[in-house]
């Protein structure tokens, strides 16, 4: 049965009290009192009011180009407003409570549930206790069902979408892939609902039947076998699509670009600005889930993004352009665009990074960026340290073409590296794990040589985690045990003083493997743990992996059974039901490949051209 909505302070009465008497007592007071440069405050009249949360903290949240995409897309709208809301720190959190204070829109301090919408950005699984944090600070039910008239619709989207199960009970609409359309569709449907008085379900049916990409979970019914399997989530509603495809901008060159970004009041992960300069990518590394659901690759003109900058850097002030891709060397005209920035702005001292390079003789050619490309790491990420398991992975970099890469880096002026591995990848054996601490001190070795001022190698190993979308969606992950014993394996391997080992705790990896493959029974999980105090569970001051052991008793439901269970190619899994981009007969047929250790060509970003692989990304067009 639908909660009634509570009532609310004013934002005139909220921000007094927030500025007199909770921000003394809380670290880092500017993060949560709006007023950056670029922000837009927009009359309360407006015909929809949307609230954009980033589920993590504000230094994380602001440097996120999804984000000020689309809060600057919404804000270019007459007839629609976009405020920003982040998951509040455990001492903001307190203040709220002890005092019954509602979280707020950063802009106008209005409380999120007066808002008609609140969108969540699901970029990890472990931002979702955040997610029911944020809806219970808000004077909301986390459950949808609960949730009735004059309450927002929340809706939610991003890499999580794909599979939106674990969430089910809690979002109103996930908005599968890239959003810029489907959101702006939400916009004016909402407002006209708004307009016309429409019924909450009402307009949940419109948003299922009229909007591409918008699932609805309460409009599906979901069955499973006696084993625990689903067996088939089908529309209960006539008219409500039974594959919700995913959205793809087609041309990326005439889409929106954020230029007027919103410039941090304090210290964020990263303060630049930030621009998309391609979108994709053409490899089809096999664990990837953002390379297998962002294809096809598309990219901007040298001419469009010279546009983009000029006006980006004299909107923020900012110092430092981030030319931003899965994989920026492959952009097709980088040097050209670096030469281009460096000529119209490098008298002005801004300076260009790069923070994805892919290893390969292209590197060869960077020498001519030094002036303007900051050098103070090189980020590598070879992923696996054998040629076999790079096979295996579909990232057939040799270990020739890996050194002369960064030899051609060291000598262009880089004095560092940070390398990243994973462990736990399919078919991986000991002698792979071993091979992590030799190439790490091989390249310290080069380093030395070709680096007058060489540092030393930061090696960062994660944990291999199956996501959905991908060719080893069905394989199993290995459980914490076996992940730490192969992570003692690469410390006891190292015999090098040059390199610096850092490696990801396999218990937050673990429960990421299991919510990422989990059912709408995940839910029950989720909401038990987050009611016994988890939430920021991907910072290790905060992850609690007792509570979640709980929670999982409690709720009756083994994490193995997602996370580590290899599922057969005929099984029907929990996301089958969301077009993820690539087709099922091409993930298999990867998957096949994989435990052979054969690779496949790049995407030639053409479909029907004599290499294109034919894996089903490319969209119709619109």
């Amino acid at each position: 049965m639908s909660q009634p909505p509570a009532p609310l302070p004013s934002p005139e009465a909220l921000r007094r009290r927030v500025l007199g008497e909770v921000l003394p007592e809380v670290e880092t007071p500017g993060q949560y009192i709006g007023g950056e440069t670029n922000s837009a405050v927009k009359p309360s009249s407006v015909g929809c009011r949307l609230a954009l949360v980033f589920p993590d903290a504000y230094p994380v949240g602001m440097s996120h180009l999804g984000l000020k995409l689309l809060y600057e897309m919404v804000n270019a709208r007459p007839d629609a407003a976009a405020e920003r809301a982040f998951a509040p720190l455990p001492d903001m959190e307190r203040e709220l409570r002890a005092r019954g204070l509602p979280l707020w829109g950063l802009e106008s301090f209005t409380p999120l549930a007066a808002f008609d919408a609140i969108g969540f950005s699901l970029q990890y699984e472990l931002t979702y206790t955040n997610v029911l944090n944020v809806l219970d600070l808000a004077g909301l039910p986390v459950r949808s069902a609960e949730r009735g008239a004059g309450h927002p619709l929340i809706i939610a989207g991003g890499p999580g979408a794909y599979n939106p199960e674990p969430l089910a009970d809690f979002i109103d609409v996930f908005l599968i892939g890239e959003a810029e359309d489907s959101l702006s569709e939400l916009v004016e449907l909402l407002a006209r609902a708004k307009a016309s008085g429409a019924g909450r379900r009402e307009t949940l049916l419109e948003c299922a039947r009229r909007i591409r990409g918008a699932y609805v979970p309460a409009l599906y019914r979901v069955s499973c076998l006696p084993d625990g399997r689903v067996a088939s989530v089908e529309p209960a509603e006539p008219d409500v699509p039974a594959l919700v495809e995913r959205r793809v901008v087609q041309d990326l060159e005439t889409g929106f670009h954020p230029v007027r970004q919103l410039v941090p009041l304090v210290e964020t992960v990263h303060d630049r600005l930030c621009v998309e300069i391609m979108r994709g990518c053409a490899h089809g590394c096999r664990f990837c889930q953002a390379g297998a659901t962002y294809r096809p690759r598309r990219w901007r003109s040298v001419k469009r993004l010279m546009e983009i900058i000029d006006q980006g850097l004299a909107a923020t002030g900012y110092d430092e352009v981030g030319l931003l891709s899965l994989s920026s060397s492959d952009y097709p005209h980088l040097l050209e665009l670096v030469n281009t920035i460096n000529a119209r702005h490098a008298k002005s001292g801004v300076s260009v990074s790069l923070p994805s390079l892919r290893i390969s003789d292209k590197l060869a050619e960077l020498p001519a960026l030094v002036s303007s490309v900051r050098k103070s790491a090189m980020t590598v990420a070879p992923e696996a340290a054998t040629e076999r398991l790079r096979a295996v992975i579909n990232k057939p970099v040799s270990d020739d073409e890996l050194f002369r890469g960064l030899a051609a880096a060291f000598r262009a002026g880089w004095n560092s590296v940070k390398l990243y591995f994973m462990i736990g990848l399919p078919t991986e054996t000991d002698e792979d794990v071993a091979a992590i601490a030799r190439l790490a001190a091989r390249v310290a070795d080069l380093g030395r040589r070709e680096a007058p001022r060489f540092g030393r190698v930061t090696a960062s190993v994660s944990n291999f985690v199956p996501k959905p979308g991908t060719p080893f969606q069905w394989e199993p992950m290995l459980p914490a045990a076996e992940l730490l014993r192969r992570r003692d394996i690469v410390f006891t391997s190292l015999r090098s003083r040059r390199v610096e080992l850092k490696f990801h705790d396999a218990a937050p990896s673990c429960l990421e493997g299991a919510i990422a493959r989990g059912d709408r029974r995940m839910g029950r999980v989720i909401e038990l743990a987050w009611r016994k105090g988890c939430r920021l569970d991907g910072w290790s001051e905060h992850f609690r992996a007792d509570l979640w052991a709980e929670a999982f008793r409690e709720a009756g439901v083994d994490p193995a059974f997602y996370a580590e269970r290899a599922r057969d190619p005929g099984e029907r899994l929990p996301w089958d039901h969301i077009s993820a981009g690539a087709g099922r007969d091409f993930l298999l047929a990867e998957r096949a490949k994989s435990l052979e250790a054969r690779t496949s060509v790049d995407c030639p970003s053409k479909p029907g051209s004599p290499d294109c692989a034919g894996c089903g990304a490319c969209p119709p067009v619109e």
